[in-house]
């Protein structure tokens, strides 16, 4: 447990307020034990304490407090100084002698760009670049030789730094000149900034690597290697698969050990997470397996084929103290993610009923995602991505699960293809899904009804260009699903008519899923998905398959 003490202002800015999205961080993450205090005499007995986040502007401190917090920091403590801080401080000659530069006048408040510096444990995994609306004291070139950039902020033809660490006897100093607005602290760049920057004030923020081993080399492990070779604090060590041909392409694509078994793998001691790539029957095994050797695990989609299974799993995982998470990657998908924000944000009200929808006309592939006993059945595919969205999307728990399957048309494989699943949640509100590989015409991929609004997610059709060996025109068609869906939001105007606003998707957060896996098991930053919110989604698909079995009869969960 880290003891910090949250020293803010109540003046000016109402520090206290801004800060409350970074207290709810600190908690929601554990580990943290907060005090926050008003009063500048409780920094001449900081006790226990092991970090200060001050973010003030309530003037210099007293001579006794002063002293007391720059032994104290000395001696081995931290302290984080944000946005105001120092300028408030300005006439403390100790503090200044700690901090090594005097900031600044504050910018106004405009959209900056801020960019994080790195290599370094606070900088680490974070996105290239971000934007805030604030002001900032900017640090310009003044900052001490023995100090570590963080943050900086292109200002008018100029790469100021907004953001610096350095050491000040046994412990830390870290200045942040930013801060200063509530959009700031509403920013989860930077409240993942200040988390970190408190963990390393504390220090508690040492730079590891994990070794990782895949378990299973198949069609998608590549691309679970190029992630794990780019995320910075993860290291694909070694890899498993029954084939000699796919393991022979493992050592290949990334020159690593290849063992013919996952007992070989889970006895490797510089495996520290093993990521479960095999078919979804194999997966609950697999990953009890991997728990009992004390590896934590990344299982991919479907978490299992039973509710019981993932039970099992979880049970074992808490037993072991070992994180387990599944690869719900698509979480980090732009559409999705601006989708999420503005039911989030309200902009449609309540949403009380939704449709979702993937397919289309095309042959199922011949190899086990097409095969019911092993993939669990159409259902268990696309439906392991929908069905994590719809839940985040509806919050509230669901109480029944009615769904219907057909086999009309492709009658080589054992999956249907066709297949409708309604769901009915605790407050009245609906959501369907539809999977169909017969779709001659396309259904929007969301329709979203609330209580002031919709928003329609619509099909792209792609295509890329290019020419071939004779100049003639060569188009590669992408399948609908390949891109982003377009969103547009429509909301009554007040005079019987409605507006339409087309949504503008973020940047995709490249390698997602692994940046927050890696935060989570070196920085005790909240898990993205924790194997609870999957755990819905197979109560719900195993409700669907039993409703199936019963003629559509609706399903009772309580999920």
């Amino acid at each position: 447990m880290i003891p910090v003490l949250a020293y803010l202002s109540t003046n000016g800015p109402n520090y206290v307020a801004r800060a409350e999205p970074l207290l709810r961080l600190l908690d929601r993450a554990g580990g943290f034990a907060v005090d926050v205090v008003t009063d500048p005499s409780r920094l001449a007995d900081l006790g226990r304490h092991r970090v200060v986040f001050a973010a003030t502007d309530d003037g210099p401190l007293g001579a006794e407090e002063e002293q007391a917090l720059v032994a104290w920091v000395r001696a081995g403590g931290g302290l984080v100084a944000a946005h105001g801080t120092l300028s408030a401080w300005s006439e403390n000659s100790l503090i200044r002698e700690l901090a090594g530069f005097t900031p600044g006048e504050p910018t106004p408040r405009t959209e900056l760009v801020v960019r994080p510096a790195g290599p370094h444990p606070v900088t680490d995994r974070l996105e290239e670049e971000f934007f805030l609306t604030d002001t900032v004291h900017l640090a310009g070139d003044g900052i001490p030789p023995d100090a570590t950039r963080l943050l900086s902020v292109p200002w008018r033809y100029a790469d100021q730094v907004a953001a610096f660490a350095r050491p000040a006897g046994d412990g830390r100093f870290l200045y942040v000149g930013l801060g200063g607005s509530a959009e700031a602290y509403a920013s989860p760049s930077f409240l993942q900034f200040l988390f970190r920057s408190l963990r390393f004030g504390a220090g508690d923020a040492a730079a590891r690597v994990l070794g990782v081993g895949l378990a299973g080399y198949g069609a998608i492990a590549r691309d679970h290697g190029r992630q794990l070779r780019e995320v910075r604090g993860l290291e694909l060590r070694a890899v498993s698969d029954l084939s000699p041909g796919r393991r022979a392409q493992a050592e290949g694509d990334f020159g690593v050990a290849a063992h013919a078994s996952v007992d070989d793998l889970f006895a490797d001691p510089a495996i520290d997470l093993v990521v479960v790539g095999t078919p979804p029957s194999t997966h609950a095994e697999i990953v009890l397996s991997a728990l009992a050797a004390g590896k934590h695990v990344v299982c991919e989609k479907p978490f299992a084929l039973r509710l019981a299974d993932v039970d099992t799993m979880l049970a074992a995982a808490r037993s072991a103290d070992r994180t387990l998470t599944v690869y719900q990657s698509r979480r980090w998908d732009p559409d999705f993610v601006a989708l999420l924000r503005a039911v989030e944000s309200g902009a449609v009200g309540r949403p009380f009923h939704l449709e979702s929808f993937i397919g289309g006309y095309g042959h199922p592939c011949s190899y086990w995602h097409s095969h019911e006993p092993i993939s669990g059945g159409t259902i268990f595919d696309w439906g392991s991505h929908y069905f994590d969205w719809t839940l985040l999307l509806f919050r509230e728990p669901v109480a029944t699960v009615s769904a219907v399957a057909q086999t009309l048309v492709w009658q080589d494989v054992t999956n249907s293809d066709h297949v409708n699943v309604d769901l009915r949640f605790a407050d009245g509100a609906q959501a369907s899904f539809l999977h169909s590989d017969i779709a001659t015409a396309l259904k929007p991929k969301w329709y979203l009804l609330g209580t002031g609004g919709a928003i329609v997610g619509d099909w792209r059709r792609e295509a890329i260009v290019g020419r071939g060996t004779m100049d003639e025109l060569v188009e590669d068609r992408l399948a609908p699903a390949d891109s982003p869906a377009r969103l547009t939001v429509f909301r009554p105007n007040g005079e019987g008519g409605v507006n339409q606003e087309s949504l503008a998707l973020p940047r995709r957060l490249r390698n997602g899923f692994y940046r927050n896996l890696v935060d989570h098991l070196l920085l005790g930053e909240p898990l993205a998905v924790p194997p609870a919110e999957a755990r819905r989604n197979i109560a719900v698909m195993e409700a669907a398959a039993q409703s199936i079995a019963q003629s559509g009869k609706p399903v009772r969960v309580d999920v």
